[in-house]
């Protein structure tokens, strides 16, 4: 607490009057930069400190891949990063992440600092934290504006940090639209009112035919067994089932919510509490579908089979997502993968998992008609009913790494990840 007062008495403070648009040379440049890869995602702030403000709606993250590193400073480093909507950040992640930076090009600055220029703002303006792409406007600055000017890129943009509303903002504004003269802006008092960047909301989670729903799903081998998510929702419609390469036959026993409820089982009907047909068992992937009817509703849940290990196998793979785009009449996913470590050969050791960046290239495959895509977090996801409703929603939650099945070629389900998938 006491770091932040002195930082935005600073801000108000600093009387230092530099001609900046004859001596924009005196101030840092941040035209030359590094480039690396960090194994992980990391919060992004919009200066060095979590009093900064945090773009996204405070969500705004750094999900992986290879960035620009324009230099260290303290216990921050200084990074810009593609996203994934074409667009680009300017941020500060913790210094923590230089332990897992790779594929490092060129000389990283590890002792960045900034010179320091009083400015005013000459004329209402905006702020980007892109400066490099889409030139975004994320925070509108009004006329007169007090702020220290820190450093520059190129002769268009100026790196500016100033007090918005409570919290302290860095940022990049067009350097026609600032001064060193106060005499030019007529002064408004500080703090600036703050207006936060627009960012769509959510969909809410769609509401369920509570009366078509499965209460349980269990199945003939609880030993050898295991069902990715573990647990059983009403809610959760794909499943992975893997069982040991021994096993030969798998029934599947639903329970339906509505005991008077319809159930078929690859289009076979059987009573709710019943056990289904057999599932003879072969090293080809199969996919059991299990349908439920009440009244005017209906719900559809899949269960992809598989044994193991099998060179056809069922895949759950984690990945940052690049691009989720259309070719010709298929959607494909674009993904940075790594590889999902289960904690146990056995598979007997509560699921549990960690993912490991260990590939570093774009795999592209092409989305199943019938997947089934969940956005958000791991503890708050939410059903997109199409690809549509994922693509306009799967970043707003400051990550783009995403569980993946897929089937030989085919995603059949993409969801948020957590590691204990």
């Amino acid at each position: 607490m006491k770091n932040r007062w002195i930082s935005l008495l600073l801000v108000l403070a600093l009387v230092i009057s530099l001609p900046l648009a004859v001596e924009a040379d005196m101030l840092t440049s941040l035209d030359v930069y590094a480039t690396a890869r960090f194994s992980r995602s990391w919060p992004v702030y919009s200066g060095p400190g979590e009093f900064y403000t945090r773009a996204n709606s405070g969500k705004a993250a750094y999900g992986g891949g290879v960035c620009r590193v324009y230099g260290v400073m303290d216990e921050w480093i200084m990074i810009g990063y593609g996203m994934t909507n074409g667009g680009y950040r300017i941020g500060y992640i913790s210094k923590d992440a230089i332990s897992g930076m790779s594929n490092v090009k060129g000389s990283i600055n590890y002792n960045l600092s900034f010179s320091g220029a009083t400015v005013w703002t000459r004329e209402d303006c905006y702020l980007t934290d892109d400066p490099i792409v889409t030139f975004a406007d994320v925070y509108k600055i009004e006329k007169g504006t007090l702020m220290t000017a820190l450093a520059t890129m190129g002769t268009e943009w100026t790196y500016v940090e100033f007090v918005g509303g409570s919290q302290l903002i860095r940022g990049f504004v067009r350097t026609q639209y600032i001064t060193d003269d106060p005499s030019l802006p007529t002064p408004t008092p500080l703090p600036t009112p703050f207006y936060p960047p627009y960012y769509p909301t959510a969909t809410p989670n769609p509401n369920y035919p509570g009366t078509a729903l499965l209460q349980s799903l269990t199945h003939n081998c609880p030993n050898t067994g295991i069902m990715a998510p573990a647990a059983f929702s009403p809610y959760q419609n794909v499943y992975l089932l893997t069982v040991a390469d021994w096993v030969s036959r798998v029934t599947f026993t639903p329970v339906a919510m509505d005991y008077n409820a319809t159930i078929t089982v690859n289009g076979q009907y059987i009573r709710s509490g019943q056990t289904s047909q057999v599932f003879n068992m072969t090293d080809k992937p199969q996919a059991v579908t299990i349908q439920v009817t009440s009244g005017n509703a209906s719900n559809t849940y899949t269960v992809y089979l598989q044994r193991r290990p099998s060179e056809k196998r069922t895949r759950v793979s984690a990945g940052y997502i690049n691009q989720v785009y259309m070719k010709g009449e298929e959607w494909r996913i674009s993904a940075d993968l790594v590889t999902v470590k289960y904690s146990g050969e056995d598979y007997n050791s509560g699921n549990l998992s960690t993912f490991e960046n260990d590939t570093y290239y774009l795999y592209d495959h092409v989305v199943d008609p019938h997947c089934d895509f969940y956005y958000g977090t791991k503890a708050n996801s939410f059903r997109a009913y199409n690809v549509q409703e994922f693509l306009n929603n799967y970043l707003l939650y400051g990550n783009s790494l995403y569980t993946i099945v897929y089937i030989e070629d085919k995603i059949v389900a993409v969801f948020p990840y957590g590691a204990d998938y």
